[in-house]
This record gives C-alpha cells, structure tokens and sequence, in this order.
C-alpha cells in the first residue's frame, strides 16, 4: 500500500469514529457543563449516558426522545380536552344557553372542534404503548370507540346559538365516516398482527387474551348493528360507544393502579388513580341513570360530563408525573412482575 493510500485510510477511520461519537444520540448527557471529549475537544459534549433517576437503572434504547415522545402523547390529550372546553365556552358567549351535553355541540359552531378532539384522543390512545399487554389492548378498543363517539353524533335537540342547518343529514355521513373506520380498523390489525409476529413472538398474559376477547365482542356486535341495524345504530350509537369507552378507560386507570403497586415510585400513586377511577365510574353511572329514567334532569348532564372528562385529563396528568423520567412502569420495576399482564 501507498504511503498516500495509507494515510487516507487512517483519515477515513478516524472519521468515522468521530461520526459514530456525534451520531450515538442515545447516549447524549444533557447535563450543563459537560467536560469536552477528547476527539473533537471544545467543540461537542462528552457523549455519556445520562444519569438514572435515583435507584434506578435505565437501558440505553430508552432514549430523550423516546421519553418525550411518550410525555407529550399524554400532555397532547390534556391540551386537546383544554381546547374542547374553550370552544365550548366560546359558543356560549354567542349562544342564549347551555346544550344539555358536550356531545349535543357536535350541531353548532363546535362541530370541527368536537370532532377534531375525539379523533386525536382516539389516535392518541391507540398509539400510546401500554404499562402491560392487558392496557395496551384496552387502551387499542377505547381509542377506536372513541373515532365512533366522534363519527356518529347524539340526536339532535334545540340549538341556544348558530350551528349546522336543521336539514344537515347526518345518516349518509355515518355510513361513510364508519365504513371507512371499520375498514381502516381491519387494515390495522392485520398490520399489527404481521409486525408482531416478527417483532413480538411473546404470547398475551391471561388478562390480555380475556380484553381482547371483550373489546372484539364489543366491536362485533357494533359492526352487526352498523350493518343490520342501520337506524338503531345513528340512534344509539353515539350513547353506547361513549359510555363503553369510558368504560375502558376506567378499566385502565384500574390497571394503573393494580401495576402503581408494585413499582418503586408507584405505591404513592396508586390511591389517587383508585380515586380518579372510582369519580369517573360514579359519572359514568349518573349520566347513564339520568338518561334512561330521569330525562327532566338533563340539562345537568353537560356539568357531569365536563367533572368526567376532567377526571380523564387528570388521570393522563398523574401518569405523566409519575412517569416523568422514565418511558413505563417497567422501569420503575424492572425485577417484578406486574399483576396485569407483561
């Protein structure tokens, strides 16, 4: 070999290295002033990984990226919840009263926003990675009941303000909205199913086949019903899948709880999803009682879906502070196994 041959060589190796320490993002330290890497001394940061919080250990997949990325899905749905109680408020100032629900908005001038809302919630949910298979699964039926909740609205009662024609078809709308989300739905599945065949070979825990088995039986009889039962399903659609979402998301805030237990940083987080999850079932409750044999009290049923959809907001708020340094309870456990699932 040529002594210029050489020379490039050993320039392109050193090269390298220097890249493969500027591009080892994963193990970035953030910490301010860092001492300064020999290689490339006062120009980049030593490229260590960042401290643990205390008593804990951390594997270096679980990256400033991936951490953030997990705290702004939960922040995301708070901000979308914010945005739907501001617009909610924002038609009142235009309106001569209050609609006897939130769902009842979906006719007036919050109609994107309404929609808007529950389509990022339900995406949200859906993209989030659960703490156990079981939440990752109950977490994947909510997220999908709530594209439901948004696609087919509540019947229409006597606006207090501007909103969507009274000859605004809403029939024609459900047909397509949902034969697309049913569609999309299986095209998903089937994705997920090929992806974790080569990724994920681990069978689901017990509690995860037994959701499983619940959400596609929830998903079946609504398909039957969208398919057979078209009329029933624009009537009571919007009601059935909204309480069966919330229902879902209290079975994670359950399960929330269940897994705090046994975390290092959990135990003083599991009263207050115990409290949350316990609101939201008694909301839950009233709101469904109120409709079925109480109809003269509906108008305060806006004022108890506003206490139930802040509780939902509140739980994604605990969470994201409970596992602000970390990217699931897992790590905050990583030599027990959780109750609910792997």
């Amino acid at each position: 070999m040529t002594t210029e041959s050489s020379v490039s060589a050993y320039l392109a190796r050193d090269s390298v290295n220097d890249m493969v320490r500027i591009c080892d993002l994963s193990r970035v330290n953030t910490a301010p002033r860092q001492p300064r890497c020999g290689t490339l001394s006062g120009y980049l940061p030593c490229l260590s990984p960042a401290p643990p919080p205390e008593g804990l250990t951390m594997d270096s997949d679980h990256s400033i990226a991936v951490r953030n990325t997990y705290r702004y899905l939960r922040l995301a749905m708070i901000a979308v919840v914010l945005m739907l109680f501001l617009a909610v408020g924002i038609e009142r100032l235009s309106s001569t009263g209050w609609q006897t629900s939130i769902s009842a908005y979906y006719f007036t001038a919050v109609h994107a926003v309404f929609i808007a809302a529950l389509c990022t919630i339900g995406a949200c949910l859906i993209v989030y990675q659960g703490n156990t298979d079981t939440e990752e699964v109950v977490l994947n039926f909510s997220g999908f009941l709530a594209f439901v909740v948004a696609f087919v609205p509540t019947q229409r009662e006597p606006l207090y303000g501007p909103g969507l024609p009274a000859t605004y078809e809403v029939g024609m709308g459900i047909r397509n909205n949902v034969l697309a989300l049913i569609i999309t739905g299986v095209v998903v599945e089937i994705a997920r199913i090929i992806i974790n065949r080569n990724v994920d070979r681990r069978p689901l825990s017990p509690w995860a086949k037994r959701a499983t088995l619940i959400g596609w039986a929830v998903i079946g009889v609504g398909i039957l019903g969208y398919a057979a039962f078209p009329a029933n399903f624009e009537a009571k659609g919007h009601t059935v899948a909204a309480v069966t979402m919330f229902v879902g998301i209290i079975a994670v805030i359950v399960l929330n709880a269940l897994s705090a237990q046994s975390a290092q940083t959990g135990p003083s987080y599991v009263g207050s999803y115990k409290v949350i999850a316990g609101l939201m079932a008694l909301l839950v409750l009233a709101i469904v009682l109120i409709r079925l044999t109480l109809p003269e009290f509906a108008h305060i049923v806006i004022w108890i879906e506003g206490v139930l959809i802040l509780a939902f907001a509140a739980f994604w708020l605990v969470q994201t502070k409970e596992l602000w340094d970390v990217v699931d309870r897992r790590d905050l456990a990583p030599n027990t196994t959780d109750p609910t699932g792997r």
